[in-house]
């Protein structure tokens, strides 16, 4: 168990838009500007006046470099953290905490060539980050980036597939400190599985009730959040509407459930739940007619044994045979109190991993990856 353990961290820790633009010379550095064509976007992005914004959680870059033994990066959004990685090493968190840049390397060898990955750790309601781009040192340059991997996912949940809590335990001031959603089982399946990815999840989102919300309630669902390119707190017409062939996916993960059933004092009738996740179902196939749709089971074990029944009957009645069901937890939990954080909903990051692990192989076989 150890050494599968051990290689499953190896394995996830070892199109994007494309963008036109110039690279342009700041003094003494080099600041390729966020629509360089040699910087790949992943995810849910938006490019306005040569910056690059998302709002949603673990979206990220990949840039390739040489000539530079530094690298900084351009961003702003107050309270949002990042994870970095430079020629494939661990990732490092690091906190975007105003106007000034990030450094993601020094002490670089600039005659050689380096990759570097950025993901956005901090789910979308911590707000937009802008990117503006890259800071070099004099005689640094961006390089053609690495290929797009040929695979690509997309993930839509709640909490748990944003990676909350999964550092360390919520104190009532720490949130998105204790987040990291690029440790999340969707950017670690998508790593063991060779794939890009997207992720859409909200902390409470719910299909037909969000965590803390009255009955009934006029906040967003799951079902308004994944048509929006950024994370609203409220439904207008002046969201922007996300379209889907900016960044087209083979398959769509739905991973919700858990907090329809938060409220103690009121739950929702399978008539209320299937109807609202019917809908959902409905709006990702329109959205992506050719992507495979796989719902899971939610992933805590304390909820009530019919939402199993009752997501799969949902899948069925669609009559699509692209649309698929995996259970979690039928034959018995698959994490134990000690994966998680908080000892039953949300997962620490061996829960994660665990999680990762259980999926990749069902997941591969329904899109016939070997």
């Amino acid at each position: 168990m150890f050494r599968k353990i051990s290689l499953l961290l190896l394995a996830v820790f070892g199109a994007a838009f494309l963008f036109t633009g110039v690279e342009y010379a700041s003094g003494e550095a080099v600041h390729p500007a966020a629509d360089s064509p040699f910087i790949r976007y992943y995810g849910r992005w938006e490019m306005q006046d040569k910056t690059a914004l998302t709002g949603q959680g673990a979206t990220y870059i990949r840039a390739k470099f040489t000539g530079s033994s530094e690298l900084r990066a351009d961003l702003t959004g107050k309270g949002v953290f990042w994870a970095y990685s430079i020629d494939g090493r661990a990732f490092q968190r690091v906190e975007v905490k105003g106007n000034k840049p990030i450094t993601l390397g020094k002490g670089l060898a600039k005659d050689k060539e380096h990759l570097v990955t950025l993901v956005r750790a901090t789910e979308g309601q911590a707000g937009i980050s802008k990117f503006k781009g890259f800071i070099l040192e004099q005689g640094g340059k961006l390089i053609p980036p690495p290929a797009d991997k040929q695979r690509r996912l997309e993930f839509i949940g709640d909490s748990i597939t944003a990676g909350s809590i999964n550092l360390m335990p919520y104190n009532g001031t720490n949130y998105f400190v204790s987040e990291d959603g690029n440790m999340s089982y969707a950017p670690l399946l998508s790593r063991l599985l060779d794939a890009d990815w997207s992720v859409v999840a909200k902390s409470g989102g719910g299909v037909v009730h969000n965590y803390a919300d009255p009955w009934p309630s006029d906040k967003p669902r799951a079902i308004d959040r994944y048509g929006w390119t950024f994370f609203h707190a409220a439904i207008s017409k002046d969201n922007p509407v996300w379209n889907s062939r900016n960044f087209p996916v083979d398959a769509v993960i739905v991973a919700l459930g858990t907090n329809d059933f938060s409220d103690p004092h009121r739950k929702p009738t399978k008539e209320e739940f299937c109807t609202a996740y019917n809908a959902l179902l409905q709006k990702i196939r329109q959205m992506n007619p050719q992507a495979k749709i796989i719902c899971l089971e939610p992933l805590p074990s304390h909820l009530p044994a019919e939402i199993r029944a009752w997501i799969a009957a949902s899948v069925q009645a669609q009559q699509d045979a692209k649309m698929y069901f995996i259970p979690i937890n039928d034959k018995a939990p698959l994490l134990a109190p000690e994966d998680y954080t908080d000892g039953r909903t949300h997962p620490n990051i061996l829960g994660h991993i665990k999680t990762a692990a259980y999926l990749k192989d069902k997941i591969a076989a329904i899109m016939e990856w070997e």
